[in-house]
């Protein structure tokens, strides 16, 4: 069997430029990874283990799933019109809809 030199990129510390992906993480002033303050949009050296870090860290954000007129007319066996009605209703009073949690990355990482 030969010897299979790993590419020096998967150990080497590369520059990175961290933003926020939202308003409320921009308002922490900076990111941290494996004990390191590291600030946003400005270049800094990050070894493979803090990008991993970085990408692990999540936001959760709401979304509104607004339900479509053929969804209703499946739903509730209705014809169009009435899918119609029961949809705009719906639009109108964001409580009936259904509101669910989801997850983003943090911060957006890229290379300098």
């Amino acid at each position: 069997m030969a010897n299979i030199k790993k590419a020096d990129s998967d150990t080497k510390p590369q520059k990175y430029i961290i933003i926020p992906r939202s308003e409320k993480v921009y308002e922490e002033m900076y990111a941290i990874a494996n004990g390191r303050k590291l600030p946003f949009e400005t270049p800094v050296t990050l070894r493979p283990n803090d990008v991993k870090a970085l990408e692990q860290q999540k936001e959760p954000f709401q979304t509104s799933e607004q339900m479509t007129v053929y969804e209703a007319m499946e739903k509730f066996s209705v014809d169009q019109a009435k899918a119609t009605q029961i949809v705009k209703a719906a639009a109108m009073h964001p409580e009936m809809t259904g509101s669910t949690i989801k997850w983003r990355p943090k911060y957006i990482l890229q290379p300098a």
